[in-house]
């Protein structure tokens, strides 16, 4: 299975199918750096 975004809900969902025996991958064209210091925006998201 391959996962198109890793914003929050392509990232949950990629972990939920971790543990199903499926081979997982997770494609994003932002380099890991810009989403590890996203700025903040003043929203919030709950999951």
């Amino acid at each position: 299975v391959v996962v198109v975004g890793a914003g929050p809900a392509g990232l949950c969902f990629a972990r939920a199918l971790v543990g199903s025996g499926l081979q997982v991958g997770l494609v994003e064209v932002q380099p890991r750096q810009a989403l590890a210091e996203a700025a903040f925006d003043g929203r919030e998201i709950a999951l």
